[in-house]
């Protein structure tokens, strides 16, 4: 047990020097989308936007699924209600 901690230990040790080594390389900005750009350049708001609508596409979805249900369902009570009145 304790050489499987002694191993492991080393290991998250290595793994954190590799991470740190490689985040302190300067090509690592390079890979960020928005660090390379320039403060007015176009891409930069097209990015934003196509971040903002698959942020928003799952919401918009489940909503409109919701509302399918919900009209399905009122619909179904009002014609319930309708046949009750009908029977009396």
């Amino acid at each position: 047990m304790r050489n499987f901690l002694k191993n492991t230990l080393r290991g998250t040790g290595i793994i954190a020097q590799a991470a740190a080594a490689i985040s302190m390389a300067s090509g690592v900005a390079d890979a960020c989308a928005m660090c390379g750009l320039s403060p007015g350049d176009h891409a930069i708001h097209a990015f934003n936007t196509s971040v903002l609508f698959m942020l928003a596409g799952p919401y918009l979805t489940m909503g409109a699924i919701g509302a399918i249900i919900y009209g399905a369902y009122r619909r179904s009570v009002r014609k319930e209600g309708l046949s009750v009145i009908a029977k009396r």
